[in-house]
């Protein structure tokens, strides 16, 4: 055996990457069966075709990390170390079926060459490329050798009695999944690329059992958008979920698309999938409904408390207006009533008249802290000689006493009671200013 065990070959880089480039490998590997004319016949599937590319280059990755990055081909068709049993037994597999060896040979160089053009489309540079390609063309070579060796030493009546079980086991897993599809409750058409339905289950035959569906447009027997294929996946695009109703029977179905070469590369239908969904459709309405109940009768409480806090503000805006009418009151009244009592007061030599003053002090305090209205104070009209005045004609004086008190003239004491009486809203009135001055209860 040759090896290299020394030198890093760069290329490994980009076979390292070939299984993470999955949709470009199945794309292409489609693409080169369709030009060869294998793919009408082939029934591989997606995870087959992935396990084709694991097991092509796994053996690579084993020798690599052994540190052989340049294997002989010599060694590699000697198959010591069995690199190549499981692709020799997938070979055997596809010979039990009755593929001929020339077609097998042929869909694998179609798998090699997508290979190739999936390292085409990656970034690196041309010489990692070619180191690439000539490895996976290396293996592939020594594959080939090995795969028409081994068929060739098969004995025909071998692989004619495992043709026989693989037919019989093709046989039951048609039957087991035609079970299962007509077991289900749910309504599955096969379709093609045109739109004609292939192939039904029970459960449509149940629903439509007057219409000729098989053969048929789907859209002949489905009420949905679109009269060719093209448009149908317009309107519903693959692997989305739609609520339909097709049926004149109240039923709520959720139809959806998927493409049977997700599982089939060879295959071009799609699976048109029905399922019942009413009781869950049903339930979600009723469920939409008392949200939406709910949610409205929510909006009206909000409004009415968005009302009532409106309310509540022009209340509490009045409230402060009036109290703030009522501190400008006080104020005004202390200012009027009560500031000039304290102004007197202050100014005032005589006791007994100071302590009038502090009577309406008193009086006028008691009226603001009972919120009574303040009484116009009687004192606060009369000047220093009108309250001396008032003093002596409540001890119960006559004029001429007065003036003889005070040292002045008769016409002047008579001039003050006039004003007195003027000051007391008395002027014009038939009562006596003694009577009045015991009424309205001064104290001098």
């Amino acid at each position: 055996m040759q090896q290299n065990i020394t030198t890093r070959q760069p290329f490994w880089d980009l076979l390292r990457q070939l299984p993470s480039e999955e949709e470009s490998y199945l794309e292409r590997w489609s693409l080169r069966m369709q030009q060869a004319g294998y793919l009408s016949l082939t029934t591989a599937k997606r995870d087959d075709c992935m396990n084709a590319l694991d097991c092509f280059i796994k053996p690579m990755q084993s020798h690599y990390q052994l540190g052989v990055t340049s294997p002989d081909f010599a060694w590699l068709i000697q198959n010591h170390d069995q690199w190549a049993q499981p692709q020799i037994e997938t070979a055997r597999n596809h010979q039990g079926r009755g593929v001929t060896w020339d077609m097998y040979l042929g869909c694998f160089k179609t798998f090699l060459h997508s290979l190739f053009d999936v390292i085409d489309l990656l970034k690196a540079g041309e010489d990692e490329k070619h180191g690439a390609r000539n490895h996976i063309r290396l293996y592939g070579d020594a594959l080939e050798v090995l795969f028409v060796k081994d068929w060739v030493q098969r004995q025909p009546e071998a692989a004619s009695h495992q043709l026989d079980q693989v037919n019989r086991l093709l046989t039951l897993e048609k039957c087991r999944f035609e079970n299962i599809l007509n077991t289900t409750s749910d309504l599955i058409f096969v379709i093609d690329s045109h739109g004609i339905v292939s192939n039904i289950n029970t459960a449509v035959q149940q629903v439509l059992p007057n219409n000729e569906v098989l053969n048929a447009p789907i859209w002949e027997s489905l009420p949905i958008e679109g009269r060719t294929m093209d448009e149908i996946l317009k309107y519903y695009p693959v692997t989305t979920a739609f609520e339909v109703a097709p049926f004149d029977d109240g039923n709520i179905y959720r139809m959806q698309l998927s493409p049977i070469s997700n599982v089939s590369l060879a295959s071009d239908e799609y699976l048109l999938l029905l399922s019942n969904i009413t009781p869950q459709a049903l339930q979600r309405e009723t469920l939409e409904r008392i949200v939406s109940e709910r949610t409205e009768d929510l909006l009206t409480k909000t409004s009415q408390l968005e009302e009532m806090n409106i309310t509540l503000r022009n209340i509490l805006k009045s409230i402060d207006k009036e109290q703030e009418g009522i501190i400008d009151d006080i104020s005004s009244k202390i200012s009027t009533f009560v500031l000039p009592v304290l102004d007197r007061i202050d100014a005032e030599p005589d006791s007994s008249i100071r302590k009038g003053y502090v009577t309406i002090i008193r009086d006028q305090l008691d009226r603001l802290v009972h919120g009574s209205k303040l009484a116009n104070p009687v004192l606060l009209k009369l000047t220093f000689m009108e309250t001396r005045i008032c003093q002596f004609i409540q001890a119960g004086h006559s004029s001429k006493d007065i003036a003889d008190n005070l040292n002045l003239s008769l016409e002047t004491i008579q001039t003050h009671r006039k004003n007195i009486r003027r000051k007391l809203g008395l002027h014009g009135k038939n009562v006596s200013l003694y009577a009045h001055l015991k009424t309205i209860g001064l104290t001098f």
